[in-house]
């Protein structure tokens, strides 16, 4: 998760308002950068997976649920003022409702009042308008996630047979011969690797660590040249003393604390990559995007060389549709078979299953599990009509989450999905790829994805956002 704090604390805090303003608006340009690899075999056999997998759309009740819930949570994400732009629900393998829209009117009339921008109702129908079922999202940090299960279906291919529990320095030889040996792949994973938090100062072109403002959404590097070089190149964080990054003044950090890093996922990326020989996007089409009849843009940097003309941000920004994101829900909870064919180890999906009980975060009174990129949704203070009455059973529903409210929720109980994205938007306007390019001096001749409500939630709030557990309630109670 990152997005227009990454502008932000890149650029630095003295730089001239109105132009921070400019590059606020054009961007929520977050993590992200190219895709396009992979090569035509993936493309032919994703066309003839679609051929045999087509989507059931039938009745809530024909599954066992109320109509009227339903509808109640559709209309609960396709409120004007979320910003949303997909919503599926799905029961049983079958989808009983889905919403697609474009921009609202109150969202365009918010946006022309908080962005500062030249935005007209016109432009933002332009950007915003029209949204369907073959519409592309954005992953945001739920490329995490699938990142994730993909290094569980490459140790189904024979590669990391001794575990996730060895050292990464395997991998990343540059951390073997200092106390950075000590971090596991699956510490990666946890994000609970010790490593002090990389961020990029795109005023000074130089990686710092981050401060408590740069971390928020987990660090910001999006305009790095190479990524991959800034996160290799950190070390371990000091143990049992306060840190600007960790939570505020006087919390100490001890090693194996949860602090969520952009960095330890995009690390991932690289140590798959030189497992395996492929990088991450050409091994997920390969062994997963194929098979589920997927076609999957993921952004790159601009790396000269790196692991394909560029490193892919295996922390985030795969561009696909919203039911094509339901299908890899689907897969998870199909216990990692498709078709008659098991793509994920089903020992990995019960490892993300165990988090709750091997992965529980306690920092700052937390009460959410998080392990192998994956969450659980607990209640918040405002959940429901009835704030007293909780919305859902804390820890019971998985999820892979995204920035700006992107969402797979799972709920293996009840065999249920729920599918939520916001509205995106994708720019290549510097070179026609999916390759992170920001030109701070020509945004509009810049590459980058951004997605709303990012754009006026900062520093506006609105009154009206979604959320993972009222949408439960409402589907629920």
């Amino acid at each position: 998760m990152l997005l227009i704090e990454e502008i932000y604390s890149s650029v630095g805090e003295n730089f001239n308002e109105a132009f921070f303003r400019k590059i606020y608006f054009y961007f929520f340009l977050f993590f992200i950068l190219y895709s396009c690899g992979g090569g035509s075999s993936g493309q032919t056999q994703s066309i003839a997976q679609t051929q045999i997998f087509n989507w059931e759309v039938v009745s809530p009740e024909s599954q066992g649920m109320s109509a009227t819930k339903v509808q109640n949570a559709l209309d609960f994400a396709s409120l004007d003022g979320t910003y949303t732009q997909a919503v599926l629900i799905i029961k049983n393998g079958k989808i009983i409702g889905e919403n697609y829209k474009g921009i609202g009117s109150q969202e365009k009339l918010n946006l022309i009042n908080h962005s500062e921008s030249s935005h007209t109702n016109d432009s933002l129908d332009s950007e915003y308008g029209s949204r369907n079922n073959l519409s592309k999202v954005t992953s945001m940090s739920i490329g995490k996630s699938i990142t994730s299960i993909i290094f569980g279906i490459a140790q189904a291919q024979g590669y990391f047979n001794s575990g996730l529990d060895v050292s990464a320095s395997i991998y990343i030889t540059e951390w073997a011969n200092d106390s950075r040996s000590s971090i596991t792949i699956r510490n990666l994973l946890d994000m609970r690797s010790g490593l002090e938090p990389g961020c990029f100062n795109a005023l000074t072109s130089q990686w710092e660590v981050c401060n408590g403002t740069s971390l928020s959404l987990g660090g910001s590097f999006s305009s790095a040249p190479n990524t991959v070089a800034g996160c290799i190149d950190r070390n371990l964080a000091a143990t049992g003393q306060t840190h600007a990054w960790y939570y505020g003044d006087g919390f100490n950090f001890d090693s194996g604390d949860f602090v969520y890093i952009n960095c330890d996922s995009q690390v991932l990326g690289e140590i798959l990559f030189r497992a395996t020989g492929k990088d991450i996007k050409t091994f997920g089409d390969t062994y997963l995007f194929s098979k589920l009849g997927i076609v999957a843009d993921w952004w790159r940097d601009q790396a000269s060389g790196g692991q394909a003309n560029g490193n892919y941000l295996s922390y985030c920004c795969i561009d696909a549709t919203p039911r094509d994101f339901a299908k890899i829900a689907l897969l998870i909870m199909n216990n990692g078979i498709w078709l008659g064919e098991q793509i994920i180890p089903s020992s990995y999906i019960q490892a993300i299953k165990n988090i709750t009980t091997t992965s529980k975060v306690h920092e700052l009174g937390g009460n959410f599990s998080y392990g192998l990129k994956f969450w659980t949704i607990v209640n918040r203070d405002n959940c429901g009509i009835d704030q007293n009455q909780k919305c859902l059973d804390n820890n019971s529903i998985y999820s892979a989450i995204g920035f700006d409210g992107q969402y797979m929720m799972m709920d293996f109980s009840q065999n249920l999905i729920a599918i939520r994205f916001s509205l995106a938007r994708m720019s290549t306007a510097y070179s026609g790829q999916k390759k992170m390019f920001i030109n701070y001096e020509n945004l509009e001749n810049s590459n980058f994805i951004y997605s709303v409500p990012a754009l006026i939630t900062h520093p506006n709030s609105l009154e009206q956002t979604f959320y993972g557990a009222g949408f439960w309630y409402a589907l629920n109670n």
